[in-house]
């Protein structure tokens, strides 16, 4: 089970990644992603786990799940938002745009709001 929780974690931590949007979806911009951050987030991930997600104003980030943490830096850069957690995703960059969607932001099956 813990194996699974990690699994499902890192898959959070993707929210950043591959997200495609139509033409009727907002892609945020540069401006926008920097009023969205930093802040405190609430994230599903693949409609079953959810990660509360911490972006503070010093560029680093807190998640926390089931018991489980991990920290990492976040930072905006040419209209995306990257990541890189410690010890999720093996310490990896991620950086991708996102996509306002009915009041939740959403990536590569992961959605998530301010809370």
């Amino acid at each position: 089970m813990k194996q699974f929780m990690i699994s499902i974690l890192a898959a959070s931590v993707l929210v950043f990644s591959g997200v495609s949007a139509g033409a009727d979806e907002a892609v945020l911009s540069q401006a926008e992603l920097g009023k969205l951050f930093p802040g405190n987030f609430h994230a599903v991930v693949n409609g079953a786990v959810t990660v509360k997600i911490t972006a503070r104003g010093n560029g680093t980030l807190i998640g926390q799940m089931t018991g489980q943490e991990d920290r990492g830096r976040w930072s905006v850069e040419r209209g995306k938002l990257c990541i890189v957690w410690s010890t999720w995703l093996n310490g990896k960059a991620s950086c991708s745009r996102v996509v306002a969607d009915d009041g939740w932001y959403r990536g590569n099956g992961v959605k998530f709001r301010k809370i």
